[in-house]
C-alpha cells in the first residue's frame, strides 16, 4: 500500500460513478425497438445500443414538462440523485443520465427477462413456492428502502421486471419519496392503494399493503378488492374485507392465506414491517426449500480482498458493469442472499462470521479476521458490507484489471473517439471531490503527468498500471 493512500481521503461509494453525460444520447445510443417493453405515468423504457461498449442497456426517457414555472425539473433531478446511491441487488442499477432540451434519459444495466406474470406462466411449477420466492425479494428491498426513510408506492404486478430465476428488479422510482413523517398525496395503482392512502395520511406500512395485494394476485390470480371505477374500487378497499377468490381453494395453502391476511391488516398499526414480515413462517419454510447456493470461488476472492486506492475500485466498477455477465451477477446475488439472514439489503459483521463459519470449510478465519475484512471491504465507511461492495470484493482482480479490460474502459470513456482523455475529465470519473488537490498532485507527480492536458491509449494504460502497482498487490 502506498504511504499516501488515495482512499485516506473521503469513502468510495457505488454512487459516485454515476455520472451527467454531457453529451447527446443519439451520439451515444441507438433505440433497439421503439415499443417501450413497460410505460408508466413517470417515463417509458426501452433497450438502447450503447455504441461505446458495443453492447445492450436499458432506457429510461423522460419527457420534460413544457409549463416554465413548473417545478417537475426539480423534482426528477432530486429523484434521480436520491436513487444514485441505492445499492440493492433488486433495484435497478443507474450508470449515467442526459439532460437534454425537451427528455431526460436515465441509462441502466443490461437486465435479462421481462414482465413479472409471463415469467411466472413460462417457468411452471409450484405457484405459492414461486409467490414466496417472489414476495421474499419485494419485502427484502422495502426492508432497504425503509431503513432509508424511503417509501415506494409503485408496487405492482405490471412493473416488476424478472428473470427466468424470478429474481425480480425493481426499475420504476418516480412514485419513490424519501420522508420524515406520514404523507398526503394518493398515488400509483389504484388497486394497490391501501386504506390509509386512501384516507390521506399514510406512511411506509402502505408498501406493506401493496406487497398483500400483489401476493393475493400471484396466488389466486385474482384481486384482493373488487371494482371496475376508480370509485368502486376505493368503496372495496375501505370496507377492508379481503376477497378470499370462490374460484381458488386457498384451504390448501392455510399458512400462505394468514400470510396475505396479515399484510392486508386494515389497521396500519397491526400490519407487520417489512422486516417482521419475513420473519413469517410462511416466507421461513418457503427458504427452506431452496436449491443449495454454490459458494467457491466467490468466498475465496472475498477471503483474500485487499484494499485499493479509490482510482482502482472505480476502474473496477467500471468494468465490472462492462463486463459481468448476467449469469455472474445472479450467482453473487445468491451467495448475497445466502450471508444477508434478515433481507436488510446489507451484509453485517455478524453475518459474515455466522456465514463463513456455515459454508466456508477449506479454510478457517477467525472472527478477528472477519472483523478486519469487513473495515476494508466497506469502502463508504457505513459499517455494512453493501452489495456492490460485496459483489466486487468477490471478483478476481488478477482477472479484471487486464489490459484488454482497462482498453475497454479507456474506450467507453473516450467519447469524442479521438484517442485521448482530458486530465480533468479523468480526476471527476474516477476521483471527483473524494482526491483532495495535494493528493492528485502527487498521483501526477508520480506518473510525470504535471503538464499533461490529455493522455493517450497508452499513456492511460500506463498512469492505470502504475497506479495499481504503487497502491495495490494482489496476493
Amino acid at each position: 500500500m502506498s504511504a499516501d493512500p488515495i482512499y485516506a481521503e473521503m469513502p468510495f461509494d457505488q454512487g459516485d460513478c454515476f455520472q451527467l453525460n454531457k453529451n447527446l444520447f443519439k451520439d451515444e445510443y441507438n433505440i433497439i425497438d421503439p415499443n417501450p417493453f413497460l410505460t408508466t405515468e413517470y417515463g417509458i423504457y426501452q433497450w438502447c445500443y450503447c455504441k461505446k461498449t458495443d453492447s445492450r442497456k436499458l432506457v429510461k426517457t423522460i419527457r420534460k414538462s413544457t409549463d416554465p414555472k413548473s417545478d417537475e425539473p426539480v423534482l426528477i433531478l432530486n429523484n434521480i440523485h436520491t436513487m444514485q446511491y441505492l445499492d440493492h441487488p433488486n433495484i435497478a442499477k443507474m450508470m449515467e443520465y442526459f439532460n437534454e432540451t425537451e427528455y431526460y434519459y436515465i441509462i441502466y444495466e443490461d437486465y435479462v427477462g421481462g414482465n413479472l406474470l409471463s415469467k411466472m406462466i413460462n417457468k411452471g411449477g409450484n405457484p405459492e413456492q414461486m409467490a414466496a420466492v417472489i414476495i421474499e425479494q419485494v419485502l427484502s428491498t422495502f426492508v432497504y428502502l425503509h431503513s432509508k426513510n424511503i417509501i415506494y408506492r409503485f408496487l405492482n404486478h405490471n412493473a416488476l421486471f424478472c428473470d427466468d430465476q424470478l429474481t425480480i428488479t425493481f426499475l420504476e422510482f418516480g412514485a419513490a419519496k424519501r420522508i420524515q413523517h406520514p404523507i398526503q398525496l394518493a398515488i400509483g395503482d389504484q388497486h394497490y392503494q391501501s386504506p390509509e392512502m386512501i384516507n390521506g395520511f399514510y406512511s411506509f406500512k402502505t408498501d406493506i399493503w401493496s406487497a398483500g395485494v400483489l401476493l393475493h394476485f400471484l396466488l389466486s390470480g385474482a384481486m384482493p378488492f373488487d371494482g371496475i371505477m376508480t370509485q368502486s374500487i376505493k368503496n372495496s378497499i375501505m370496507r377492508g374485507i379481503v376477497k378470499l377468490e370462490d374460484t381458488f381453494d386457498w384451504d390448501k395453502i392455510p399458512e400462505a392465506r394468514e400470510f396475505v391476511q396479515k399484510l392486508l391488516n386494515f389497521s396500519q398499526n397491526q400490519r407487520p414491517s417489512a422486516s417482521d414480515a419475513l420473519k413469517d413462517r410462511w416466507i421461513v419454510r418457503a427458504k427452506q426449500k431452496k436449491q443449495a447456493v454454490k459458494m467457491n470461488p466467490a468466498l475465496t476472492n472475498l477471503r483474500k480482498f485487499q484494499k485499493c486506492e479509490v482510482l482502482v475500485e472505480a476502474i473496477i466498477m467500471q468494468i465490472v458493469q462492462m463486463t459481468l455477465t448476467q449469469d455472474q451477477k445472479r450467482e453473487i446475488f445468491q451467495i448475497f442472499q445466502e450471508f444477508d439472514t434478515n433481507r436488510d439489503g446489507k451484509i453485517s459483521t455478524q453475518e459474515l462470521i455466522e456465514g463463513y463459519k456455515k459454508y466456508q470449510t477449506s479454510t478457517k478465519l477467525e472472527d478477528k479476521d472477519i472483523e478486519k475484512l469487513v473495515q476494508k471491504i466497506d469502502s463508504n465507511g457505513n459499517g455494512y458490507l453493501d452489495y456492490t461492495e460485496f459483489l466486487l470484493a468477490c471478483q478476481d482482480k488478477k482477472k479484471l484489471l487486464t489490459v484488454e479490460k482497462l482498453k475497454m474502459v479507456f474506450a467507453q470513456l473516450d467519447v469524442d473517439k479521438d484517442n485521448a482523455l482530458s486530465m480533468i475529465e479523468m480526476r471527476r470519473i474516477f476521483g471527483g471531490n473524494r482526491i483532495s488537490d495535494k493528493n492528485w498532485s502527487n498521483i501526477l507527480r508520480k506518473n510525470n503527468l504535471q503538464q499533461k492536458t490529455v493522455l493517450s491509449e497508452q499513456e492511460f494504460l500506463e498512469f492505470i498500471i502504475k497506479t495499481i502497482q504503487n497502491g495495490h498487490s494482489f496476493q
